[in-house]
């Protein structure tokens, strides 16, 4: 029989990371709510069609939710800095759990609207602002910097795994409320199941031992002064790096350019491969498998070295696949070429995350990892928008090639002096 040991050495860098008692409590919680954010996300827009049956609405919910993560990113950065991170989640959180019991309870009553609809998602929206950077920079303050990388990536992957399972659990939650309560009493039970998923994430978060405590901060003059002048700190350390700004780059060209795809795939299915929403599940399946993949082998991995490279490639292997992929009417080509697009790209993405946690200070954390957030969230909305508007005059083809062309190019610029930074980047704190 394997023993325990063994068991953490056959599971690499997640073995190690679950070996530790406080990452363990925390992901336990994470595990609850990534899986709360996606039954929130789906019982909201399943909500405002049931009330609307307009899909302009259904957009506008989907919109409140993220526009404050990109609009509030540095603040609440800052904010996580200054107060900890810790503490900034738990508040957050805490607000999070009120306003979905007063959602739950305005639709039991009946009194929901479209209108205040997007009004509770906007401050839900707001409430999250503030908790994704504070937890993403809490997490170094649990584990030891070896074990680092395997943490993030057992991070991400919970949250890809969460984007599969969540859904599947806010639907079954909205068919069982909608039998009980009748429509859409199904939305409140859905509502509150995220209250209970955030609640448990809390009470990992008070359960933990902060390991490395970020320094005191000096809080003389306003509040207001304060935060503007961190937030200008914390964008002046990315300025005065020249590895996190080449990081940063490339990670805006691969979110506004590379990413978007996903989020046309309906126009490609349609209009280049021909397929109805069964084949465009196929391509969506195709991508997702091979995101899940990489993120599992990622959390495995669990080193530090080698990320600068599968950055650069991840990247460069992203573009080429999604040229493969407009090259042919071929739907196996498709397929295979969409699980290769989807597995380095969260290739890209892991390696950004975690080289970004390993280079900054702590004392800096939350802000750069808000940027990143804010970065990830806001590229995509644009990059969807000016490849749909370009895909308007030239169509689909040409537009996915200009912005794969786009991230190739950014590549043959920066991607030598990222792969030569790498020592350097991947020793230590920025």
């Amino acid at each position: 029989m394997m023993n325990s040991r063994g068991l953490i050495g056959y599971l690499g860098g997640i073995g190690r990371a679950l070996s530790a008692t406080n990452y363990r409590r925390y992901w336990y919680g994470h595990v609850f709510s990534a899986n709360g954010v996606w039954i929130y996300l789906i019982s909201s827009q399943w909500l405002a069609f049931h009330l609307t049956q307009s899909p302009a609405w259904l957009g506008a919910v989907g919109f409140s939710y993220l526009a404050p993560l990109f609009v509030l990113g540095p603040l609440a950065g800052a904010v996580a800095d200054r107060y900890g991170h810790r503490r900034t989640a738990i508040i957050a959180l805490s607000l999070g759990i009120l306003m979905t019991i007063l959602t739950a309870a305005a639709i039991l009553t009946k009194l929901i609207t479209p209108m205040s609809l997007v009004f509770v998602t906007i401050v839900q929206g707001v409430f999250m602002s503030f908790d994704f950077p504070a937890r993403q920079a809490v997490i170094s303050q649990l584990i030891e910097r070896a074990n680092l990388s395997a943490a993030i990536g057992m991070n991400t992957t919970t949250f890809h795994t969460a984007g599969f399972i969540g859904p599947i659990i806010g639907a079954s939650l909205l068919t069982w409320g909608n039998n009980i309560f009748g429509e859409p009493g199904g939305a409140a039970i859905a509502y509150l199941a995220t209250a209970f998923a955030f609640s448990i994430m809390i009470y990992g978060l008070t359960r933990v031992k902060i390991i490395s405590p970020l320094p005191a901060k000096n809080r003389s003059g306003s509040l207001v002064t304060s935060i503007v002048a961190d937030i200008r700190a914390g964008l002046g350390y990315i300025l005065s790096s020249s590895q996190l700004k080449m990081i940063m780059l490339l990670s805006i060209a691969i979110a506004i350019c590379l990413r978007s795809y996903q989020n046309i795939m309906a126009g490609l299915a349609d209009s280049v491969f021909g397929v109805d929403e069964k084949g465009l599940g196929s391509l969506l399946a195709a991508s997702g498998v091979g995101a899940l993949t990489v993120a599992l082998l990622f959390s495995i991995r669990g080193k530090i070295e080698g990320l600068t490279r599968i950055f650069v490639l991840g990247a460069a292997v992203t573009a080429f696949a999604l040229l493969v992929l407009i090259s042919s009417t071929n739907l196996t080509m498709a397929l295979v070429s969409l699980a290769f697009a989807g597995g380095a790209l969260v290739g890209a993405s892991l390696s950004a995350q975690t080289l970004i946690q390993h280079m900054v200070v702590d004392e800096y954390r939350a802000r750069v990892i808000s940027v990143s957030v804010a970065i990830s969230v806001g590229g995509p909305a644009f990059g969807t928008l000016l490849i749909g508007s370009v895909a308007e005059m030239v169509g689909f083809r040409w537009a996915l090639f200009g912005a794969a062309g786009l991230v190739l190019i950014v590549l043959l610029l920066i991607g030598r002096r990222l792969l030569l930074a790498a020592p350097e980047m991947e020793v230590g704190q920025t």
